[in-house]
C-alpha cells in the first residue's frame, strides 16, 4: 500500500519510463525537488488519485497533476531558490527569462514532445522486446528520425542550444529522447548527418544529474541487435503467478519450520 497523505509534492512515476526520469531531471536542478516514489508497475489506489488516469502523477498539495509537460513546469514555477543564488535561477534557466524565451522554449518542447519522443519510443520498443521485430519498421522509423534531427541540426548550426546560450527546459528533453538512441543506432555515419545535434547532446549528458540518472552515453559502433518479443501479460495470468508464488513461499517456510 502506497500512501498519498502528505502536503509535501510527490511524484509517483513507473520506474522505467523514459519520460518519468526526464522529470527526475529536471527535479535534481531545482533546489527543492519533489519526493519521487517509483513504481514497478501501475498501482490502483495511486491511479485513482489521477485526474486522467494515468501516469506520471504529481500531488501538490491537495491537488495531483498529470502529464509530463504540466508537472515539469509546475516543479519549474513553483521551485524557490533558498540557496541565495548558488543553485541556478530555475525560473530564467529552463523557463526563460520573458514571455518570448518562454514561447520559444515551449514551441521546441513541443517538437520534441510530439516529433522525436515518439520515433525514439518505437525504436527502443522493437530494439528491446517490447514490440515484435520488424526490420522494415525499424529502418522506416530511423529514416524519420534523422530527418526530424536534420530540422534540429539547423536551429543548432548558428546556436550552442535550441532557444539561447544555456541549457533550458527544450535541451534536456531532446537529450533524454537521444539517450539510448545515441547508444543503440545512431552509428558513426548517422551521427555524421547531424554535427550539431550531437555536439548539444554530449553536453548535456555530461552533466553530473543526467549521468547520475541514465549514466554514461556510450557512442554507438554497431546496431544494437533486437532482443526477443516478450509476450505482455494480462492482469490474471499475473496474478495468478503471483499467488503461486505465495503458495510456494509458505511451503517452503513451513518446510524450514520443521527441520528447525
Amino acid at each position: 500500500m502506497v500512501t498519498v497523505e502528505t502536503t509535501k509534492d510527490v511524484l509517483f512515476v513507473l520506474e522505467d519510463c523514459v519520460l518519468s526520469k526526464f522529470i527526475e531531471l529536471v527535479g535534481k536542478l531545482l533546489p527543492l525537488p519533489p519526493k519521487i516514489i517509483k513504481l514497478k508497475k501501475p498501482n490502483k489506489e495511486i491511479l485513482s488519485y489521477s485526474p486522467t488516469k494515468t501516469y506520471p502523477i504529481l500531488k501538490a498539495g491537495d491537488d495531483f497533476i498529470t502529464g509530463t509537460l504540466p508537472i515539469v513546469k509546475y516543479l519549474i514555477k513553483s521551485a524557490k531558490d533558498e540557496s541565495d543564488g548558488v543553485i541556478l535561477d530555475n525560473r530564467k534557466i529552463l523557463l526563460g527569462k520573458n514571455l518570448k524565451e518562454e514561447a520559444r522554449i515551449d514551441m521546441w518542447t513541443h517538437f520534441v514532445f510530439t516529433s522525436v519522443f515518439p520515433i525514439t519510443c518505437e525504436i527502443e520498443s522493437l530494439l528491446y522486446g517490447k514490440k515484435k521485430f520488424n526490420s522494415a519498421v525499424l529502418n522506416n522509423a530511423l529514416t524519420d528520425l534523422l530527418e526530424v534531427l536534420g530540422t534540429v541540426n539547423e536551429q543548432l548550426k548558428l546556436n550552442t542550444f535550441l532557444t539561447s546560450n544555456t541549457i533550458q527546459l527544450a535541451d534536456l528533453m531532446l537529450s533524454v529522447a537521444l539517450f539510448r538512441c545515441y547508444n543503440d543506432v545512431l552509428t558513426p555515419e548517422k551521427v555524421e548527418k547531424i554535427p550539431n545535434v550531437i555536439r548539444m547532446f554530449k553536453f548535456v549528458s555530461h552533466m553530473k544529474q543526467f549521468v547520475d540518472i541514465f549514466g554514461e552515453a556510450t557512442p554507438c559502433k554497431k546496431q544494437k541487435a533486437p532482443e526477443a518479443y516478450v509476450e505482455p501479460k494480462g492482469e490474471e495470468e499475473e496474478s495468478e503467478q503471483e499467488s503461486k508464488k505465495s503458495k510456494k513461499d509458505k511451503k517452503n517456510k513451513k518446510k524450514e519450520e520443521a527441520k528447525k
